[in-house]
């Protein structure tokens, strides 16, 4: 009879990624090693927020999707959890309980703010005598502070690309199809492709002009510049935000095709401009100033 590999794990949304997830994977990868044991994720295929309120529900820093390939890219196992109703009942005992029995769980790495269950224990002693009850082993990952979901996206909100990509650790992606829009770019020299984002429910960054990368459907990166707003010099009555991206060193046909935008700096807010010239000379300092900045980017 094979003997069933144990596993440790950990649990949550996990929304983004980002270096405080970090702390907690390279802890989970870790003990697996020393301890022999397989590393695991139980991760939220939506926010919990989706059952229980769905108006309060936060934008997401990462698609599900993207979530299980990076998670599993590191090296984990992942469980994907379905959050219903009858799940929102089931205190942290339970969910334990229901790890050690049915998923082999013997260790259980829990983030210094993660906590689970309807019970919502508070403090990491309580989780850990809970957990001693039902054969699992609590142990806390290091703290790394003024890190969380919440504040990235409230970063994002308020167009700080920069300190968001800090407490990311990567630049922040916005994937999407290209549609095709007014194309009042290519009278003026500067062509864009106009991304519709494939998840609605991705946050968008705030409205402003980004230096970025295009990842194009061949794979390779471009330079590029990035408009996001109502393009108030237009004046073409569009009531919705645009994204426009005016992708360096390229010339071909993008419509219908899938590409990756990553925000590298904010640039500058959008303003309204007397006329189609002094935009077109406004975009002519945008570029040279993204330019600049992304050269910077590649000697560091």
């Amino acid at each position: 009879m094979t003997q069933r590999r144990r596993r440790i794990t950990t649990i949550g949304s996990f929304d983004g990624i980002h270096c405080g997830h970090r702390l907690v994977v390279d802890m989970l990868l870790s003990t697996a090693q020393e301890r022999g044991l397989t590393p695991s994720v139980f991760a939220f295929a939506q926010h919990p927020l989706e059952i229980i309120d769905p108006s309060r529900t936060p934008p997401k820093l990462m698609t599900f999707e993207r979530q299980q390939a990076t998670f599993k890219a590191l090296g984990l196992e992942v469980f994907p959890i379905y959050f219903t109703a009858e799940m929102r009942r089931m205190t942290s005992s339970e969910y334990m309980r229901m790890l050690h029995a049915d998923y082999d769980v013997d260790v259980l790495v829990i983030g210094f703010d993660n906590r689970f269950g309807s019970d919502r224990e508070s403090t990491i002693d309580d989780y850990r005598k809970a957990a001693a009850e039902i054969g699992i082993e609590v142990i806390q990952a290091p703290q790394m502070p003024d890190i969380s979901s919440t504040i990235i996206r409230n970063l994002i909100s308020n167009g700080d690309i920069e300190q968001a990509n800090h407490k990311l650790g990567y630049h922040y992606p916005l994937t999407g199809i290209v549609e095709h829009g007014k194309e009042l770019g290519h009278t003026i020299g500067f062509p864009t492709a106009n991304l519709r984002p494939d998840d609605d429910r991705k946050l968008v960054p705030a409205n402003g002009v980004y230096a970025a990368i295009a990842i194009l459907p061949d794979g390779l990166r471009h330079g590029a510049m990035v408009n996001i707003g109502h393009r108030p010099t237009i004046r073409d009555g569009r009531t919705y935000r645009s994204i426009e991206a005016n992708i360096f060193d390229f010339d071909g046909n993008l419509y219908d095709r899938t590409i990756t935008l990553e925000f590298v700096a904010f640039m500058r807010h959008e303003i309204r401009l007397n006329s189609i010239e002094e935009l077109r000379q406004r975009l002519i300092d945008d570029r040279t100033q993204a330019v600049d900045i992304l050269s910077r980017l590649q000697q560091d």
